[in-house]
């Protein structure tokens, strides 16, 4: 069964057994991010209006570099986005893989910037879950 999110604008389903934190974000107008029970998380960060999606989704991508320095990146455009841009990430850490996804695109007049991440382990079986939860963020938002 499915639990829902919505506050500052931002509305989507997400499973009952992970958690939402609402705090951070930044300079976005509203962000919230949800936790596995396991180590994969997706975070949402919502702008008003249409922002450079690029400039988002680069940001976001340096934070990663910075990070973790020896990262591959592979560009990718966010599923359903034709104003959008992606990156698939693979970097080490502790002696694991793990792939976060960066998506940033405009939807309904206002810009969404959206991080992925889990351990390759777990990968697999998060995937549809991220997917599903942007799924439900396109439909719910108003």
């Amino acid at each position: 069964m499915p639990s829902f999110y919505d506050r500052d604008g931002l509305r989507f389903a997400y499973p009952e057994n992970w958690t939402v934190d609402s705090e951070g974000g930044g300079n976005a107008d509203a962000s919230a991010t949800v936790t596995s029970p396991k180590t994969a998380f997706w975070s949402v960060m919502l702008y008003q209006g249409l922002k450079e999606v690029r400039e988002l989704a680069d940001c976001a991508l340096d934070a990663l570099k910075s990070e973790y320095p020896e990262l591959e990146v592979e560009e990718a455009a966010p599923p359903g986005s034709e104003e959008g841009i992606g990156y698939e990430v693979s970097f080490s850490y502790i002696d694991l893989i793990n792939t976060a996804t960066i998506e940033a695109f405009h939807h309904q007049g206002r810009t969404f910037l959206l991080l992925g991440q889990a351990e390759d382990l777990e990968r697999d079986e998060v995937e549809p879950v991220f997917q599903a939860m942007t799924a439900s963020l396109l439909t719910e938002t108003v």
